[in-house]
């Protein structure tokens, strides 16, 4: 096969326009006053919690100053994250409440993280991921309740296990060949373990060769070369496990397709729309504080009926000119399915120069078509010749990229599309199956594991190697805190009721906290839809009024005909120096408009602006609810804020941090930088930085830093003291190198400022892509677990200092926790007050009237870095930075 290597390509941040700032004008904190207890020394890297305060209300923090004052618990609310482009209003159920119970198709793409260390001051700052704390003594805050978890106790008896290594000549790609080569020579190597790599025996049989003959005339014999590497007396490793484990999804007839096992005899057909369901489960084992578990959970593999060939055909037929670049457009960075043997390939190229006449070499040095090829090996008979082939790079860490051409007649479609996303009807008939209500996951999970159990060749399996499962799910301690107070303007504060799950209708008439009165605004329209935006401009100022925030009359832009380029000249001759804001009625949702709309008031004409779609405002019921979220909107993207909680913080600032990979633009990432700029932590500075394509470390972390401080600085007249960062978007195999790469940056970035500035500092990984469930039985019945809910023991990692929290709330369908990792923290803030921290920031997003799955510093990076990748591709005016103007 012909092999590329891969590429590289960087590009670095901008500056900011704004003054640099000399270390002679920093202000520092002064000396904490002696109502306020000083903390014992913090060693960087440890963890332990400084003595308890002898107010038993203070959080404590070594080395800063913090408000020592009262925490109040947090609000149950709802989930939401509304964008009144292409939603209705609150009402309007989440494409994510779908999508969250399906599973994603995810190839390994991801590229290895890069170990460039800074040289900082003191080498001993970074290197380990922080200490689970000590227990607290004192009671934690909220009120108890027992969680019952996805995760089943895994037992294993003590025993020697002997690790070999495997190379088999001439080279064998497909681990199922291997272990099928492998099964010949069972009677010498006893009841064995294997996963591509690495076998896993019960006795010593030193190095030896083992000699596969030819299976035809014509081949070579496989030679096998067992190497012993380690011998293991004590726990044996998690590879073992989970290997095993895979053995037994195997046994039990489940297809591996993607990174999790399904059952294609029990799929479901949703003919209308051309979708099958397959149920399956996902299958880890991992350690945690009580031993090892089993986590298993549901998921569901969404295929679609149509192929590959069907989709390029559509776009043909439709399009007729230029349809091979909307076929590149919409297909590069698909997953597709290959029928015929399961297995999931990502498209990363289209080779048009090629069809199924075209050959390859075989490893016999043969030439052979693809379509004799498919034939002989599959019994696939292609109809098609003129068809291009698809080409997937298979990245191997060390080597170069493998290509693999694949037939598109022969390839499924999978996941969902944006037009499905967009269409009511699809999402509502496969949410209907994938939406599990928590009783009856847990009781599917039950089955599973009874199963697996009773099976005759799954017990022998489990048997040899004195491995036991748990048919009963783990119960835990928990916690659920008190509801938060919601502050809105005029100091009015509300207690939301936890059974409203929300304080959208309050917030409706409640005065804003700020607002900056608009004057001068402009809003653009067709001559079709003169009648809505006059209805608009009328309601948005009654709907202004009701939160205290003063609007003026818009002055009306009307275009003859809805073109694209109309709708972007009017914008630039309509907007002055004196134009504070723009608001845009599009006729439809069309991409390429909506872009073109922003790039002008983002990057040319920089003045924030707000795209609302006709049909929102077209019904008479509902259009006065849609105008009062856009002018909550507005406010925010003017620069005011909408209400706050208490947070018993001072001179502190916090960050989000999460990185967007464009699939459509080669050669950059965008990474969001979200950084608090007040202590009610309603103001945010969001600088963005680009990098390589498909690169999950941040290079430039250190610059948004510095301009965060910088911008910190001249609002604050002083530096923050605590530095808390919440890090999304990182799996369990980056945490060593997000504390080896991108930590080294914010302590170089705090060293230059100044050779005395040294703030305390936590680092949170944020994980919402994970398999552990929470239930609560309520009226004997499991349920979800109310908002406010929390886990950080039993089932949290057992050297980890890390926490389960659901800060949302969900209608239907089974709840997903967010998992929190602290990987740094020099902070000595207690766990327990780390945690509500967390949740109190979870009501801090102001495009929903409710809490969020994460924290609002988090969310506003997120989207931040998905606006910008998706609509601008360049870094946004600087003026914007300090206004929400993404929401």
């Amino acid at each position: 096969m012909p092999r590329k290597k891969k590429g590289k390509n960087q590009s670095e941040p901008s500056d900011p326009t704004s003054p640099p700032i000399e270390p002679s004008q920093l202000s520092h904190s002064a000396p904490m006053s002696t109502s306020v207890r000083q903390s014992t020394s913090v060693d960087v890297m440890s963890t332990s919690v400084s003595p308890p305060s002898t107010k038993k209300t203070a959080w404590s923090r070594g080395g800063g100053r913090l408000l020592a004052q009262a925490l109040h618990g947090i609000t149950p609310a709802t989930r939401r994250d509304d964008d009144l482009l292409s939603s209705q209003g609150p009402d309007r159920r989440s494409k994510e409440e779908v999508e969250e119970y399906v599973e994603r198709p995810s190839p390994s793409t991801e590229m290895g993280a890069r170990r460039r260390m800074i040289q900082l001051a003191n080498d001993d700052e970074v290197g380990n991921l922080a200490k689970k704390p000590i227990a607290s003594v004192t009671q934690k805050p909220g009120r108890p309740i027992t969680i019952f978890t996805n995760h089943f106790l895994f037992e294993a008896k003590q025993q020697t296990i002997y690790q070999y290594m495997v190379d088999f000549w001439p080279e064998v790609e497909k681990k199922g060949l291997k272990r099928k080569l492998l099964e010949e020579h069972r009677d010498v190597l006893g009841a064995f373990t294997f996963d591509g790599a690495m076998l896993f025996l019960q006795k010593q049989i030193g190095d030896i060769e083992l000699i596969q003959k030819a299976s035809a005339e014509g081949q070579q014999p496989i030679r096998i070369g067992i190497k012993f590497t380690n011998e293991i007396s004590k726990a044996a490793p998690l590879q073992l496990y989970n290997t095993t484990l895979k053995n037994i999804l195997r046994l039990l007839k489940l297809k591996l397709i993607g990174r999790n096992y399904f059952d294609p005899s029990r799929s479901i057909r949703i003919e209308r729309h051309d979708v099958e369901l397959w149920p399956g489960y996902f299958t880890a084992i991992n350690p945690n504080d009580r031993g090892i578990a089993l986590v298993a959970d549901v998921a569901h593999k969404v295929l679609r009926t149509d192929t590959v060939l069907d989709f390029l055909h559509r776009l043909q037929g439709t399009l007729h000119r230029g349809w091979k670049d909307m076929v590149h457009q919409q297909l590069i960075g698909q997953i597709v399915l290959t029928r015929y043997n399961n297995r999931t390939y990502r498209i990363d190229d289209l080779a048009w120069d090629m069809n199924p006449h075209s050959t390859f070499q075989k490893r016999s040095g043969e030439q052979m078509s693809y379509q004799k090829y498919y034939s002989l090996s599959y019994g696939k008979n292609i109809s098609v010749m003129d068809q291009p082939l698809l080409v997937h790079r298979h990245k191997t860490k060390g080597r170069p990229d493998e290509i693999i051409y694949l037939i598109p007649e022969l390839c499924s479609m999978t996941g969902i599309t944006d037009d499905m996303r967009a269409d009511f009807h699809v999402m509502q008939d496969i949410s209907h199956h994938t939406r599990v209500p928590p009783d009856v996951r847990a009781d599917e999970l039950q089955k599973f594991i009874a199963n697996t159990t009773r099976n005759p060749e799954v017990a022998k399996e489990l048997a040899q190697w004195g491995f036991q499962i748990s048919s009963e799910m783990m119960q835990v301690p928990g916690r659920v805190f008190a509801p938060e107070t919601i502050i809105f303007g005029k100091n009015k504060r509300v207690t939301v009721n936890p059974e409203t799950e929300e304080w959208s209708n309050v917030s409706k008439q409640s005065h804003v906290l700020s607002s900056n009165p608009l004057k001068l605004w402009i809003l653009v329209h067709t001559y079709k839809n003169r009648a809505l935006a006059q209805d608009f401009a009328f309601n948005v100022g009654k709907a202004g009024s009701a939160i205290g925030f003063s609007i003026g009359p818009p002055q009306f832009l009307e275009l003859k005909d809805d073109r694209k380029n109309s709708f972007l000249e009017v914008i630039k001759r309509g907007v002055s120096k004196e134009t504070e804001f723009v608001a845009v009625i599009l006729p439809n949702s069309q991409a390429d408009r909506y872009d073109g709309i922003k790039q002008i008031c983002c990057l040319e004409l920089p003045v924030p602006s707000q795209c609302i779609l006709a049909k929102n405002l077209s019904n008479p019921k509902k259009v006065m609810s849609v105008c009062q979220n856009i002018i909550r909107q507005i406010n925010c993207k003017m620069g005011g804020e909408l209400w706050m909680v208490d947070v018993p913080l001072k001179k502190a600032m916090i960050i989000g941090v999460d990185v967007y990979h464009d699939t459509l633009t080669k050669g950059q990432s965008v990474c969001g930088f979200s950084a608090s700029m007040n202590q009610t932590f309603t103001k945010y500075f969001t600088p963005v930085c680009f990098q390589k394509t498909g690169q999950e470390l941040v290079d430039g972390l250190g610059e948004c830093m510095r301009q965060a401080l910088q911008q910190y600085f001249i609002l604050n007249k002083y530096l923050p003291d605590l530095i808390l960062v919440y890090r999304d978007g990182v799996g369990d195999g980056m945490l060593h190198a997000i504390v080896d790469h991108e930590i080294p940056q914010l302590l170089d970035t705090f060293r230059k400022f100044s050779e005395n500035y040294k703030p305390h500092v936590t680092v949170v990984v944020v994980k919402k892509r994970i398999h552990t469930r929470m239930f609560a039985k309520i009226s004997g019945k499991l349920q979800n677990p109310p908002p406010g809910s929390i886990i950080d023991t039993d089932c949290v990692h057992k050297d980890w200092y890390d926490f389960f929290l659901v800060s949302q709330s969900v209608r239907q369908g089974t709840v997903t926790p967010t998992h929190y990792h602290v990987v740094y923290d020099t902070s000595g803030i207690a766990p327990e007050h780390m945690q509500q921290l967390t949740y109190k920031m979870c009501h801090l997003y102001y495009n929903w009237a409710g809490t969020i799955r994460v924290p609002a510093p988090c969310q506003n990076a997120h989207k931040v870095a998905y606006f910008v990748g998706k609509s601008l591709h360049k870094n946004p005016d600087f003026k914007l930075q300090h206004k929400l103007y993404y929401l």
